[in-house]
């Protein structure tokens, strides 16, 4: 026995297949375009969002430089001495101290009192003191990142160690 084919279930298999190729080509096209427009609103915006408001909330205590040589995060242990500090750290820079003191000439005139290599907030920094003046020189690139006025807490840090 042979069967023929009934009009109807021919004109619902082609109802079928075509709402089945509409739904793949729908899904082919939208689920692309739904990651494009979610990684547009995610990662970046939200990274801006978050340095704006870190840049809002620690104003005073965090600079708002970034330098070209990050410091990996200190390791818990024990502290080392200043002048193997600096040996480790002068190995990293790629400019010179007298490089650093020349950049930070170049914008505040005077004379220079000390030029410093140190780690500031995960940022490798010639810290070059000209008069009151403290300058954050970029150890890796030879650009001043920052300058304020230095003095307050280095005074009263510096006085309160002669009274102990």
């Amino acid at each position: 026995m042979t069967r023929t084919a009934d009009p109807k279930e021919n004109t619902m298999n082609k109802n079928v297949k075509t709402v089945l190729l509409t739904l793949a080509t729908t899904v082919a096209i939208g689920v692309p375009l739904a990651g494009y427009a979610f990684a547009q609103t995610t990662p970046a915006n939200q990274s801006q969002n978050q340095q704006d408001n870190d840049t809002e909330q620690n104003d005073d205590q965090t600079p708002a430089y970034k330098g070209s040589i990050q410091l990996p995060q200190g390791k818990g242990g024990a502290e080392i001495p200043d002048a193997q500090e600096q040996a480790q750290l002068q190995v990293l820079a790629k400019i010179t101290p007298d490089q650093a003191k020349q950049a930070a000439l170049a914008v505040v005139p005077g004379t220079v009192t000390s030029v410093k290599l140190g780690d500031e907030n995960g940022n490798l920094v010639y810290e070059v003191v000209i008069g009151k003046v403290d300058v954050k020189v970029d150890a890796g690139n030879g650009k001043v990142l920052h300058q304020d006025t230095a003095g307050d807490e280095n005074e009263q840090g510096g006085e309160q160690g002669e009274t102990d």
